[in-house]
């Protein structure tokens, strides 16, 4: 007997009016929508689906969301301007702080800091890779990437990228991470042991998200300015597909099994959904004006 396995939402922030709007990935529409702190941020998902952690520059503060209990969300008080965020499966949650130039460590279970660490000038998304206990920090005013060990909560090392790193993503397999460098408008791609650069690629006007295909084979870069998606190949870094999508696209979320690609348009207010192989938009889903941040996750 078959067992039905529900489809993932879509969790979406809307900075302006303070609210985390529910996607049902199975019919592409708005299921619930949940009065949040002011100015929600970066929205990250736990390892196993079962958190959702969102950031609040503006008021030093993580909101914890159970998919289960969305309308009872848990505060976490923190210091100084929490902006990226990354959770591993232990529970702990890395924090970049935008104003300070520190990584925190937060036990999201305990809402207590256990560490800070210095990193670049005005750090923005930050990575996990769990399979090399790695943490990845784009130092958007430093040029450079930061790589923090997850058990000894040390530095492991700081590489130059690009001008204006702002979001990053770890291939799948945990052996590259894929920089969008926001001023150059291309992409660094650095081996995730060594951080020495494999390869960097020009995508498009001010590139602000990238998500990397769960098999390894594609990677997908959000240009911001030029309001499309490049596509590359990952073996070659050749782009091989460009397309429109709305205004201003940030955050990117790709499904597990890489049918679908949902692209956050912020000024447009929309997302535009792809086909996860021809990179080819299918639809837009109306969500409001104010969308920035996203996270796919189990329903419950």
């Amino acid at each position: 007997m078959s067992v039905s396995v529900a489809a993932p939402h879509l969790y979406v922030t809307n900075q302006e009016a303070g609210r985390v709007v529910v996607i049902d990935t199975a019919t592409d529409e708005a299921v619930e929508t949940i009065t949040v702190a002011p100015g929600p941020a970066i929205i990250a998902a736990a390892p196993n689906g079962r958190r959702l952690y969102v950031t609040h520059p503006e008021i030093g503060r993580i909101d914890v969301l159970d998919p289960g209990a969305l309308n009872k969300p848990r505060t976490i008080t923190i210091a100084g301007t929490p902006f990226g965020i990354a959770a591993s499966d232990d529970g702990r949650l890395f924090v970049s702080d935008w104003n300070r130039n520190i990584l925190s460590v937060v036990d999201s279970a305990a809402g207590k800091t256990l560490a800070e660490i210095k990193v670049g000038r005005s750090p923005a998304h930050v990575a996990f890779a769990p399979k090399l206990k790695r943490v990845f920090v784009a130092n958007r005013e430093d040029d450079s990437v930061t790589a923090i060990d997850t058990d000894t909560l040390k530095v492991a090392g700081t590489v130059h990228v690009g001008k204006a790193p702002f979001a990053l993503n770890v291939s799948p397999l945990g052996e590259r991470v894929y920089v969008a460098n926001v001023r150059s408008g291309d992409v660094s791609v650095l081996d995730a042991r060594s951080l020495a650069t494999l390869g960097t690629v020009r995508t498009g006007a001010m590139p602000y998200g990238v998500v990397v295909s769960p098999d390894d084979a594609r990677v997908f870069v959000a240009n911001q300015q030029s309001g499309t998606v490049t596509i590359l190949d990952a073996e070659s870094l050749d782009p091989v597909q460009r397309t429109k999508v709305g205004k201003y696209p940030e955050s990117m979320g790709m499904l597990p099994d890489g049918k679908r690609l949902y692209v956050v348009n912020w000024m447009s207010g929309d997302i535009s959904v792809l086909d996860g192989t021809s990179g080819q938009e299918l639809k837009r889903i109306a969500v409001g004006e104010g969308i920035r941040g996203l996270a796919i996750a189990a329903s419950e």
